[in-house]
């Protein structure tokens, strides 16, 4: 069995697993969470006789669907801040969709977090299987209205702490101080109403990003971060041409920490 043979028996153990698990309701507790890589192999070997008999039911026809070709790369994209060419398509594809949802001036920038890009692209063919792994989780797409000091109060948190993944935006740090930014090619207008394209995920506060609570309004498109990068890449395939990958001084960051 090869690499890809298996890695698709894993992602498939963990559809069943989901879709046979019950829901137990545990006492409020604290916890200290932490991110790590996955391996359902150890879960497959333990698996139960039943559990075993639906996945020999189903794998057949989700290893078919998960080995389609929807595109190809010309280099491998890994995903790493304060920019890189898995990040960078990710955020392009979700400024790309929006616009093409809601249309070209009513979104100004995108962003979505590094967090959840959970692995890389392959050189080569990308089937679906590899888009569902870096992009595993129902985040949707909304559009939320800030104000331009909102805006502003964003990025100076980025400055102190750390950049997620953008598109629409120039910009510029060193020593933890803005000295440049740019949203579609224009200085920032702190009076003005922007129209930013993001995940409801970071929208109620995951990775820390509470300041989007405090919006001016949120329409929620009910796409999924996933299908927006596939109907990206599906842009690219249809007119034989690679996925994106590239690097673009879109963030520069000169912190002497």
């Amino acid at each position: 069995m090869d690499a890809l043979q298996k890695r698709l028996r894993r992602s498939s153990l963990v559809f069943f697993l989901m879709m046979t698990a019950s829901l137990v309701v545990l006492p409020a507790q604290t916890i200290k969470a932490t991110r790590m890589l996955m391996d359902t192999s150890v879960y497959q070997q333990q698996a139960s006789p039943a559990v075993k008999k639906i996945m020999q039911q189903y794998a057949p026809e989700v290893n078919r669907k998960m080995n389609k070709v929807v595109g190809y790369t010309t280099v491998a994209m890994d995903s790493y801040p304060p920019e890189s060419p898995l990040s960078n398509m990710a955020a392009d594809a979700l400024l790309a969709i929006a616009r093409r949802y809601y249309g070209m001036d009513r979104v100004d920038f995108a962003m979505t977090n590094f967090g959840g890009i959970r692995t890389s692209f392959p050189k080569g063919d990308l089937t679906l299987y590899y888009v569902y792994s870096a992009f595993p989780f129902e985040n949707s797409l909304v559009l939320v209205s800030l104000k331009g000091s909102q805006v502003k109060e964003l990025f100076e948190l980025f400055a102190q702490r750390r950049v997620e993944a953008l598109a629409g935006v120039r910009l510029k740090i060193h020593d933890h101080k803005i000295t440049e930014l740019l949203i579609n090619g224009l200085p920032l207008e702190t009076e003005r109403i922007y129209h930013l394209a993001t995940i409801d995920f970071l929208l109620t506060g995951g990775d820390r990003m509470t300041i989007l609570k405090n919006n001016l309004g949120v329409d929620y498109s009910g796409i999924t971060i996933r299908d927006a990068i596939l109907e990206y890449i599906g842009v690219f395939t249809k007119n034989g041409e690679p996925v994106p990958a590239k690097i673009d001084g879109r963030v520069v960051i000169n912190n002497p920490d």
